[in-house]
């Protein structure tokens, strides 16, 4: 495989083909993060006062109970927000593997195509992220448990700090490892088994089968791809994230010039441009790197999977080629 190539072309159609930046930035943002949290209230009132439900009526306000259900609304329209961002995260996934493989074959498309294919896909997709998950958090507890066993049990058997601590550091340092040594390859195994779902149109469960044969067959390669895609893409984001702050710098000059000058409004109003100009630049970078980083997978695939094209046994040579000595 030609690292070089692989990377230009990469780039190549990433670049000339910008509509798939919409399709990049749901890609890139595959997984969610669901931050919670809750108020802190003082539970010792409650026990002495004794009056329960009413002391917490009167603790948080009555207002709230009043406002519940325009929070309820408000806690639907987050709810419904988040899914349609999921939704579009399948989507996208399919939508960039078929259509950057199609593009490498020399085939034409377009926003509304590559929306088409990554709805045909939806389902196999949501079936192979389910079923990685269920794998990853396999992997998850078969490494964990007998760590914190052998944790658990060296607290249990032993006064020892020293020797809790020993076992404990331990027993950490090869938590880690193993995760390495398993996560890094099932990271390149799930790439390469979207692209069979995708391109190849195989089955959910297949495919980790298939993933995992490419993997095998390609391992020193597969490892070699994965390192340049982690140095390319802190390269890139690296590269974006020192344009952008620049950029933003120049834009927020007039705001921080009239803050400084203490005319509030204005520097509000300057910042709302501002950041209305920053907004689609910063959208746009991450759809760019989005789209690169599964752009680069989906062309490493197709080129570790493509067929050689060698002669039969007993093929005659051409008329013209030399005889063959010995």
């Amino acid at each position: 495989m030609n690292y070089g190539d692989l990377i230009r072309d990469t780039f190549r159609i990433t670049l000339r083909n910008r509509f798939l930046w919409f399709f990049g930035f749901f890609a890139s943002s595959a997984f969610f993060n669901f931050p919670s949290g809750g108020g802190n209230f003082d539970t010792g009132d409650f026990e002495q006062s004794g009056a329960g439900p009413s002391a917490l009526a009167a603790q948080i306000g009555p207002g709230v109970f009043e406002n519940a259900a325009l929070l309820v609304g408000l806690g639907l329209v987050v709810l419904l927000i988040l899914l349609a961002f999921l939704v579009m995260a399948l989507i996208s996934q399919g939508a960039l593997s078929e259509s950057v493989a199609a593009i490498d074959r020399g085939e034409s498309r377009r926003f509304g195509s590559t929306f088409r294919a990554g709805l045909g896909s939806f389902w196999r997709v949501l079936g192979y992220y389910i079923l990685f998950f269920l794998i990853g958090v396999g992997l998850l507890v078969a490494i964990g448990a007998p760590v914190a066993l052998l944790i658990g049990g060296t607290f249990a058997a032993t006064q020892s700090t020293g020797a809790r601590v020993l076992v404990a550091v331990l027993a950490a340092l090869a938590a880690i490892v193993l995760l390495v040594l398993v996560f890094i390859p099932l990271v390149i195994i799930s790439q390469y088994a979207l692209r069979e779902i995708v391109v190849r149109r195989a089955r959910v469960f297949s495919s980790v089968g298939s993933g995992y044969g490419i993997f095998r067959r390609n391992l020193g390669r597969s490892l070699l791809l994965w390192l340049v895609h982690l140095g390319l893409m802190i390269g890139i984001g690296i590269a974006l994230l020192v344009a952008l702050l620049l950029v933003g710098l120049i834009l927020f000059l007039p705001t921080i010039a009239l803050a400084f000058a203490e005319y509030t409004t204005a520097a509000v109003g300057a910042g709302a441009v501002a950041g209305l100009i920053l907004l689609p630049l910063l959208l746009a970078a991450s759809g760019a790197a989005g789209t690169f980083g599964h752009a680069y997978w989906t062309l490493a695939y197709l080129r570790l999977t493509a067929p050689t094209e060698t002669a039969p046994l007993g093929t005659p040579p051409p008329a013209d080629s030399p005889p063959a000595l010995g």
